[in-house]
């Protein structure tokens, strides 16, 4: 005789979520030994983490309960502005670049969003919450992620050998030519971690997706092709994302002449670097 899977996952207790935060005096142990001085970072950040989940948790269960195509679209477009914030705020590029690396993440996160959506997961209806949220939350938490790395080295790798792209220029190569190697450096530095975290997946590491559904009660093999799905998809719009990210922002990046735009970068650094 089979057993059968739970229906859902064993709710933890308020004293069971206390002992799991007992269990920060390890690294407050640590930091202590070690002197790096960052037990008030932690807490700070623990603190902030339990209170903006509590929030997304209160504010998520009645979006779920609405579940309004209009609010749940909403609600996308919203992480999606807080996420290029984010990658403005640490790749030291001003956040005028807004209105270049949001289209991006629009047209790559929503086109491979879409496409899951329609083609392979196929909730009902197709705008549900519980499938349209968490799947874009993991293609842009990664497009994300891999953007910073792409958009920072590609700015700067051009930055640092300004005199040597600006050679080029002179010489009558486009912006593209010019840039041409500064993108393959770019692209694969932001892939590197993406292409480590592939090879290892299944042996080092259970993905978080089918950990969750495993824990919630779903078969593991329906969970490992759930994963398999939004890993895809995952790969495919961050590849997008960073690409279209840095052709946008090109835009801006660069002068009509062809040279670097110093303004487009925050901080002293920027002015001091002058035109070219």
């Amino acid at each position: 005789m089979t057993q059968r899977m739970p229906m859902g996952a064993h709710d933890i207790s308020n004293i069971g979520l206390i002992l799991a935060a007992a269990s920060l005096a390890v690294s407050v142990v640590v930091y202590a030994f070690t002197k790096v001085g960052l037990i008030r970072d932690l807490f700070i950040s623990m603190g902030r983490m339990g209170i903006q989940l509590g929030l997304v948790g209160l504010y998520l269960t009645g979006l779920f309960r609405l579940n309004h195509p209009l609010v749940n679209i909403g609600y996308v477009l919203l992480m999606m502005g807080a996420a290029n914030y984010s990658v403005l705020k640490n790749t030291g590029l001003k956040q005028s670049m807004f209105v270049y690396t949001f289209p991006a993440t629009l047209i790559s996160v929503g086109a491979v969003g879409l496409y899951f959506m329609t083609l392979v997961f196929q909730p009902q209806p197709l705008y549900d919450a519980r499938y349209l949220i968490p799947i874009s939350g993991m293609l842009l938490g990664n497009s994300m992620n891999r953007t910073i790395i792409t958009l920072e080295r590609f700015y700067s790798s051009v930055r640092k050998d300004e005199s040597g792209y600006s050679a080029l220029i002179a010489m009558g190569a486009t912006v593209n030519e010019a840039t041409s190697s500064n993108l393959k450096t770019a692209y694969r530095a932001g892939l590197g971690p993406a292409l480590a975290n592939l090879a290892t997946m299944g042996i080092v590491s259970l993905p978080g997706m089918m950990t969750g559904q495993i824990l919630g009660g779903s078969d593991p093999s329906v969970a490992i092709k759930y994963q398999v799905a939004i890993i895809l998809a995952i790969y495919v719009a961050t590849d997008l994302s960073a690409l279209l990210c840095i052709t946008f922002s090109k835009r801006k990046g660069f002068t009509p002449y062809g040279f670097l735009n110093h303004d487009i970068f925050k901080g002293k650094s920027s002015a001091a670097s002058g035109s070219t």
